[in-house]
């Protein structure tokens, strides 16, 4: 009975945590180590944030696209 339960639990929490949130990516866009634009999209289901990271650093400064 108990494995019954925690088995029923287990498939509510996966299709609940599956289903009900969606994620916002925040990107910047830097060059030369500032700031020059920032936005926002909804991730798509399977990726990453940063999957979308293509930064460059030379000499301590980042040039590129950096989202969280």
């Amino acid at each position: 009975m108990k494995k019954i339960f925690f088995a029923s639990a287990f498939a509510l929490l996966m299709i609940v945590g599956g289903t009900s949130c969606t994620k916002t990516c925040h990107c910047k866009t830097y060059l030369d180590g500032e700031v020059i634009s920032e936005s926002e999209y909804t991730l798509e289901e399977g990726h990453k944030c940063t999957e979308n990271n293509a930064l460059i650093g030379a000499a301590g400064h980042e040039s590129g696209l950096k989202c969280r």
